[in-house]
């Protein structure tokens, strides 16, 4: 003998939803009719028709699809046409003699490098073709920024690289995003006049953010293998971020607990050496 239950709307509502989805068939008719009937008595089912029910609705989940993102096109075309305009001669001249600017302004020198080619790489720090990217933001506490500055600045490992999306305020200005980078590398912040700056490596990436779907920041991602300039701007390359074996990590954690989680995770020497030099041990 089965035992009865008595079911009210929310399995009738369940059934109904699902069905929707398909419009103008039987099941949609049915659960209608079976809505009208519930709205004034309770429905006397048993645990057969239960299962039969939730048999039917799971089918019909199996059998819907989401559309595909609309703006995955257009937001692929911005991102390449922001990392084409960053790598220009034009705004490369531009942003070069703002920052020279910004320099002189901050140390009265000029000729040093803090904003280096984004996809230039060096040999000579303990990474030799590994990267670590620190992905940030202007929407970022600064002194979350200036934390992770600090660590790669005493590291002084030119593979350890800072990552914007895109510029600060949009593309149509430079000040907003070079004034954001000479506030963030001042080792003084509260300096308004010659500062010292620390050095470290910026770039304007949104290849990377899309390669490795990074949709947040503070992310930290670690990469063996160095990308190409030609894999870094193919948009079919985006989705084979997975030719380069990496790590990544989100949330505020600091450089000093990144690159213990990738040491656990890899093995590699060239981390614990970095590791061990933030730790004090080197």
């Amino acid at each position: 003998m089965y035992s009865k239950l008595y079911i009210a709307l929310p399995l009738i509502f369940l059934l109904v939803c699902v069905s929707a989805c398909f419009a103008d068939t039987p099941i949609q008719e049915q659960a209608m009719e079976i809505v009208d009937q519930a709205k004034n008595t309770k429905i006397e089912m048993n645990t057969d028709d239960i299962s039969n029910v939730m048999t039917r609705a799971k089918d019909y989940q199996g059998k819907t699809t989401i559309p595909d993102n609309l703006n995955k096109k257009q937001g692929e075309e911005k991102a390449k046409e922001t990392f084409e305009k960053y790598k220009s001669e034009e705004f490369q001249s531009k942003l070069k003699a703002e920052m020279e600017r910004i320099q002189k302004a901050l140390t009265g020198e000029t000729g040093k490098q803090y904003y280096r080619d984004a996809m230039k790489t060096d040999t000579t720090g303990m990474l030799s073709n590994e990267q670590i990217y620190i992905f940030i933001s202007s929407s970022m506490p600064v002194k979350t920024i200036r934390n992770y500055v600090q660590d790669v600045a005493f590291l002084d490992d030119p593979n350890i690289k800072f990552v914007l999306r895109g510029f600060v305020g949009g593309m149509k200005k430079i000040q907003p995003t070079t004034e954001f980078i000479s506030n963030i590398i001042k080792r003084d912040p509260a300096c308004t006049g010659k500062c010292e700056s620390y050095k470290v490596a910026v770039q304007i990436n949104p290849m990377l953010y899309r390669r490795y779907t990074i949709d947040r920041t503070p992310a930290i991602l670690y990469v063996q293998g160095v990308l190409s300039k030609e894999n870094a701007l193919s948009k079919k390359d985006v989705s084979k971020a997975g030719q380069h074996p990496f790590w990544l990590i989100y949330g505020d954690a600091s450089l000093e607990t990144a690159t213990e989680l990738f040491v656990d995770k890899t093995k590699r020497e060239s981390l614990k050496a970095i590791n061990r030099k933030l730790r004090g041990i080197d």
